[in-house]
């Protein structure tokens, strides 16, 4: 018997390895790029998985494309993963940046002793 869950958009039943409920369209779980099938960053594994297209279509496309786009194809690959985080619970690279620069003008609390 196949496993279930319940989307949390319309609460019908769907498969526990569905990434969308069929019915309404809600997402699962976060877009990430820790999947199965990565080379190096996992963009175009994460690509794959969404469009539910085999991984080395998307690398050809992404090569071809690239060809052909002027320098515009690699700059959106950067972008999807610096804004995807590499786990469902994680942050993206980019935003781990930020907050890092956010923290930099703070300064720790400084811990004086006293002696008496």
């Amino acid at each position: 018997m196949d496993a279930m869950k319940r989307c949390s958009g319309c609460a019908e039943e769907m498969r526990a390895e569905a990434a969308k409920c069929p019915r309404c369209g809600t997402r699962g779980e976060r877009l990430h790029r820790g999947v199965e099938g990565r080379a190096l960053t996992g963009v175009c594994a994460m690509l794959a998985r969404e469009l539910g297209i085999d991984v080395a279509l998307v690398r050809v496309a992404l090569v071809i494309a690239t060809l052909f786009s002027g320098g515009t194809v690699p700059l959106v690959y950067l972008l999807l993963w610096g804004f995807t985080p590499s786990s469902p619970v994680g942050q993206a690279p980019l935003q781990r940046t930020m907050e890092w620069l956010s923290g930099l003008g703070q300064s720790a609390p400084s811990r004086v002793e006293r002696r008496v």
